[in-house]
């Protein structure tokens, strides 16, 4: 074999390796949307009507809201745990590109923390800062930053999601 067909061999080589890397990449996106559900955020004053998408799986978690130009008013995401979380636990804002505010939960809905992330600018994730919970908690929600305000949600709050049967908030304001 003559070293033009090696160096020939080696150039196909890596190029098949890029191609993979390449299709693997492709396929690790941000998913577009997940699946909806109807849910109540049950404050003092009133019920307010939300819709959610679900992050079950380490996948879902790990892309979140990456990469959304926007979400509708009422809409988030709920992010579920199998089991309690550290209060160390954080979520960053790496590839989010809206601000938003994040309520941390117990296994009953119970908001336990509250915060208001903003976009990470930075093009290396290890720039970003973390929000930790401070609080231990089982499951995390991430609605438009200023959402909490304007609808007086507030720690002690309550968050009511019927998983099971998808009803929506039966006590609308």
């Amino acid at each position: 074999m003559t070293s033009r067909s090696r160096i020939a061999g080696l150039f196909r080589a890596f190029l098949a390796f890029w191609l993979v890397v390449a299709a693997a990449f492709a396929q690790s996106s941000p998913p577009q949307q997940l699946e909806t559900w109807e849910a109540c955020l049950i404050t003092d004053e009133r019920a307010i009507p939300v819709t959610l998408e679900h992050a079950v799986t380490a996948e879902q978690r790990r892309w979140g809201l990456m990469e959304r130009q926007s979400l509708p008013a009422r809409a988030g995401m709920l992010f579920f745990y199998d089991s309690d979380r550290p209060a160390s636990a954080g979520f960053w804002m790496y590839r989010t590109r809206i601000p938003l505010d994040i309520a941390w939960l117990d296994e009953n809905g119970v908001i336990l923390a509250m915060d208001t992330m903003t976009p990470c600018e930075t093009d290396q994730a290890r720039d970003c800062p973390t929000w930790p919970a401070g609080v231990p908690h089982r499951n995390v929600l991430e609605m438009n930053a200023g959402f909490f305000e304007t609808h007086h949600v507030d720690v002690g709050d309550k968050l009511v999601a019927n998983l099971n049967d998808n009803i929506p908030c039966s006590m609308a304001d």
